[in-house]
């Protein structure tokens, strides 16, 4: 059972999420629910959580109802920023772009592994993923947990803070972050195993629309 005042919170999500849909983030529930603090907000959440009425994650949006996850054919996955198929020139820094809804049978009921990046660039355009390629504007769905590179995948790399999307190649100690596409003036990017390089997760499908 709820309390009169948990229930206003469960029903001021639920009336959020069912109007923009997506789930509020707690700044925008302390606003709605006239809260003096974001802590106040966070002890409702954490009961509601309790209960199993909602589950949370650690990102912006991540608000889960119970009684819509189990039914509900797609995930929201965060989109986190862009990525560079050129040069790193794009900093790596987490923003919230908004969310896209992924069937769960795409992301294997494990929405806490994937999140989203959008596609600068043409230097992997030659690269195919489930029968579509890496395009200048695509969206890339990159699983976290696959982060030790192989030569067959395309690899999302955090290069002296900045992120592009590349295959790999080691030789000796020189690393190359290679790029697979039909303009020739892209070319590889070449480094030692000392520099500040590393890898965020693997490119495991595109979007293209």
């Amino acid at each position: 059972m709820l309390t009169e005042k948990q229930q206003f919170v469960l029903d001021t999500i639920t009336e959020f999420i069912s109007k923009y849909g997506k789930s509020p983030t707690i700044e925008e529930l302390k606003n709605l629910l006239n809260q003096k603090s974001k802590r106040g907000v966070t002890q409702y959440l954490e009961v509601l959580e309790k209960k199993w009425f909602l589950t949370r994650w650690f990102w912006f949006r991540s608000i889960k109802l119970w009684n819509s996850v189990w039914f509900q054919t797609t995930l929201n996955i965060p989109i986190l920023g862009y990525a560079n198929a050129w040069t790193p020139l794009v900093e790596a820094a987490e923003s919230d772009y908004g969310v896209l809804p992924i069937s769960k049978n795409i992301i294997s009921w494990d929405e806490s592994n994937y999140f989203v990046l959008r596609i600068e660039g043409t230097s992997m355009n030659n690269f195919v993923v489930n029968e579509k390629n890496i395009n200048n504007w695509s969206y890339i769905l990159v699983k976290k947990e696959e982060s030790t590179p192989n030569e067959q995948d395309a690899f999302l790399f955090i290069v002296n803070n900045s992120a592009t999307i590349k295959k790999y190649k080691k030789d000796g100690g020189t690393l190359y972050l290679l790029p697979d596409s039909n303009d020739d003036y892209h070319k590889p990017i070449i480094l030692s195993e000392d520099d500040n390089v590393r890898v965020n997760g693997k490119v495991v499908d595109v979007f293209n629309f």
